[in-house]
């Protein structure tokens, strides 16, 4: 397979990348997105053994347990956070209608986990929504910690960012070790709600005053150059070779901010600053370059390049092209 998505399922519109099991636009449990992605599976930790025999104590595989694929090799005292555990906390939200659940998969043959859940959405100018979820992300091969979020999807074209304004923290969210308080920490990482809500009221105030700013298309190729400064040449150096990349990509988000962008013949988006700002979400979603597939895209949205690309253009255009 190309992408990197093992198996997903999702409610409501369907995904950008067309994949996974729809299961209607109702409120679902944990229990049902589980089963419906495919991820109602275990781990394990299994000892590991020199070719002569002698255990290895310093470090265990992580094996799942439906089909003996092994995750990754961690150190002995790290502690597995199963699929249902990892979820399950989250089921009292959707029980009492704060949030549902909207997609969960695994990525990387199941190394990889994630769950999104709606808390709300907000609409920056009339017919363009922007939905507020809070995502759950794991790891089985101790790449990382267990990692509760917020963040945010511009519908009109799938545009997903996660925002880290300075008055509202929950962009970097709440993470949780793989030790042995492991449990305890799940159950204080639910506090990311109210995080989540503070932050999405902040955000949708930022959303609407960007629609109110104005912006030249010579104000806006500033914003670009200052987003993506060129670096000090060296002559046939890689210097050289980066700053051409550099302009191919100034010269992509030019392209969206002069109308083929998605949405951008809605009233109220060319020519502002939530222009800019979803020209830039909608190049480091669709355009940017990942070579490995859309598995590895969804983590550079969200924790890579494209994430301090959006959060650098927050910055910009919260405060010098404001």
């Amino acid at each position: 397979m190309s992408h990197e998505i093992e198996t997903m399922m999702y409610a409501g519109e369907t995904p950008w990348h067309g994949l996974g099991t729809y299961v209607g636009s109702d409120n679902v449990t944990s229990a049902v997105a589980l089963e419906q992605s495919g991820l109602d599976w275990s781990v394990s930790k299994q000892p590991m053994f020199l070719s002569d025999g002698v255990a290895i104590k310093s470090h265990v595989a992580v094996r799942r347990d439906s089909d003996d694929k092994v995750m990754g090799i961690v150190g002995s005292k790290y502690q597995p956070l199963q699929n249902r555990e990892a979820f399950g906390f989250l089921d009292s939200l959707v029980t009492e209608g704060e949030m549902r659940y909207h997609t969960a998969g695994s990525l990387r043959g199941g190394s990889r986990v994630w769950l999104l859940g709606k808390i709300g959405e907000h609409e920056v100018v009339p017919g363009d929504r922007v939905d507020q979820f809070v995502m759950l992300y794991n790891s089985h091969d101790g790449s990382s910690a267990l990692r509760v979020m917020w963040t945010e999807v511009r519908v009109v074209c799938a545009n997903t960012a996660r925002m880290a304004l300075s008055e509202a923290k929950a962009g970097d969210g709440v993470t949780v070790r793989h030790t042995v308080n492991l449990e305890k920490r799940v159950a204080e990482a639910s506090k990311v709600l109210g995080l989540a809500k503070s932050a999405a009221q902040v955000t949708a105030d930022f959303h609407r005053s960007m629609a109110k700013s104005s912006l030249t298309d010579a104000r806006f190729k500033d914003f670009l150059t200052d987003l993506l400064p060129d670096r000090d040449l060296i002559e046939d150096g890689p210097s050289r070779q980066n700053n051409t990349r550099r302009e191919n990509v100034r010269d992509e988000i030019l392209d969206l901010w002069n109308g083929k962008g998605i949405g951008f013949d809605i009233a109220g988006v060319s020519g502002t600053g939530w222009g800019a700002y979803n020209a830039v979400t909608e190049y480091v979603n669709h355009l940017s370059t990942v070579k490995q597939g859309d598995g590895f895209r969804f983590e550079n949205v969200m924790f890579g390049t494209g994430a301090t690309l959006t959060q650098k253009a927050v910055k910009l255009l919260s405060t010098t092209y404001a």
